[in-house]
């Protein structure tokens, strides 16, 4: 019987990349989005891919208050097991503290770690009852430092990635089949720069940044593999565990110079 992931912003950049590998391996797809043109785009790119996906298209604002519970519901009520769930969805916002958008910042809080503790919560306990599922949350490698211009954005992915490996050390200690995987990719191109006012920034020209389809490889092979976190791109794991060993206000000049 084949399995169902759940994937939100499925229907776009890292999160369309993991989608095609899903598809490609005959999961039933469930893909969340706030955009009605994406999700029919990523729909047609899907069946052409696999003529046989069972394929389900939820549109729902992740931002909105009770949106993971109306997700949740959802499912419920359609009779779904998911077995994979994939938080994907998220934004950035990028300037001086004082000069960015706070009600902005705030929908971005709410979709980047509020909707993933939700959705994380509510699957997680239908998946400790059957003793099996995974969990994949995307964070980023702003998680491991204060990032100046992107500090609220770097705060959220931070509460991922410890959100994330905390929960994964609870299952492991308690003997539960059940994992949560954590992705920390670079700087990725695809339409979060542009929706992050970061468009034509160095940063995602630079020889640290990746494309989308590299990040999917990646975490759906760290996933599969029950890896507790993955930073795609071999080298750029190695990297960081140099610059851990740097002093924190060093680590902010560096990421000041690529974000101004």
């Amino acid at each position: 019987m084949a399995q169902t992931v759940l994937i939100t912003g499925g229907s776009s950049g890292i999160g369309l990349e993991l989608s095609k590998l899903f598809a490609q391996d005959d999961y039933e797809l469930i893909i969340v989005s706030k955009f009605e043109e994406e999700l029919s785009s990523a729909s047609t790119t899907l069946k052409e891919l696999n003529p046989n996906v069972n394929l389900r298209l939820f549109k729902q604002d992740l931002t909105e208050n009770g949106a993971a519970e109306m997700v949740y519901k959802y499912v419920q009520t359609q009779g779904i097991t998911v077995d994979i769930l994939v938080n994907n969805a998220g934004f950035g916002s990028y300037g001086y503290i004082n000069e960015t958008d706070m009600e902005r910042e705030s929908d971005m809080i709410r979709l980047n770690v509020l909707c993933v503790y939700q959705l994380t919560r509510l699957f997680l306990k239908d998946m400790v009852e059957r003793d099996a599922g995974k969990i994949l949350n995307l964070s980023s490698i702003t998680a491991f430092q204060p990032t100046p211009f992107f500090s609220t954005y770097a705060a959220t992915k931070a509460f991922v990635k410890n959100f994330s490996r905390a929960i994964n050390y609870e299952l492991k200690s308690k003997k539960s089949k059940v994992r949560v995987t954590v992705v920390c990719p670079t700087s990725t191109r695809t339409r979060f720069q542009q929706a992050s006012n970061m468009a034509g920034m160095k940063l995602f020209d630079g020889w640290m940044a990746v494309d989308p389809e590299l990040v999917a490889r990646d975490a759906y092979a760290a996933l599969k593999s029950e890896k507790d976190m993955v930073i795609p791109k071999r080298v750029f794991h190695y990297l960081n565990e140099l610059t851990k060993r740097l002093p924190t206000n060093l680590l902010m000049r560096v990421s000041e110079s690529q974000l101004k």
